[in-house]
Parts: C-alpha cells; sequence; structure tokens
C-alpha cells in the first residue's frame, strides 16, 4: 500500500468531518460555513470591507455562487454586509460588513471555536 495516498485519504476524510460539523453548528444560526468565511475574510479587514472580486478568491467561489451568497447575506433578513460602488473604479464592487454582521460573527466564531477545538 501506499502510505502518502492513505495519509491524504485519512486527512481528506478528517476534513470533510469537520467541515460537516461545522456546516451543522452553523445551521443552527442560519448559516453556512461559506457564509461564516466571508463575514470572517470581511472582519480581518481594518476597513471591515474587500472588493467583491477578492473576496471570491479568498472564499474560493465561483462568481455566481458568490453573487447569490452576497445577495443572501445583504437581505432585509440578514443584513449582514452591504455593497457599495468603488470609487476610482465604477465596475468594482465593495462588500462592508455591517454591525449586524459583527454580531452574528462574534456569535457564530463561539460554535466555530468550540467545534474545531472537539475536532482536533
Amino acid at each position: 500500500m501506499n502510505t502518502t495516498i492513505e495519509k491524504w485519504l485519512e486527512f481528506s476524510k478528517k476534513q470533510r468531518m469537520i467541515e460537516n460539523n461545522l456546516e451543522s453548528g452553523l445551521s443552527k444560526n442560519d448559516l453556512s460555513l461559506n457564509e461564516f468565511y466571508v463575514l470572517y475574510a470581511l472582519d480581518l479587514k481594518d476597513d471591515k470591507k474587500l472588493r467583491l472580486q477578492d473576496l471570491q478568491k479568498h472564499v474560493g467561489l465561483s462568481q455566481s455562487a458568490m453573487s447569490r451568497l452576497v445577495t443572501r447575506l445583504e437581505s432585509k433578513d440578514f443584513g449582514a454586509i452591504e455593497r457599495s460602488i468603488c470609487k476610482n473604479d465604477k465596475r468594482g464592487i465593495y462588500i462592508h460588513l455591517t454591525n449586524k454582521g459583527e454580531t452574528i460573527l462574534a456569535e457564530t466564531s463561539k460554535i466555530v471555536t468550540n467545534i474545531l477545538k472537539e475536532d482536533f
């Protein structure tokens, strides 16, 4: 047997298990793991904003999947982010973390941290 492949398969299995646990834990707050990643990425920036294309690269989603995710997070029911046009590039869009988004992130970060502590 190839131990390198076996190690890779074991790693992949563990990663999927952790991601499933994270999805399950976050779903109780009506948030997906990718949505959490978006809020987290925005929170890492001092000004709490990123260009949409940079955010897309950070999260690793296709343009259409990212568009759907941003629309949901921006919706009236959710309100975790806001969009704005780049002043120096009218084609560019910034995504901003709102105060509500910061609150959601603070609550769900505790869930993520606890799951990661259990699973590692």
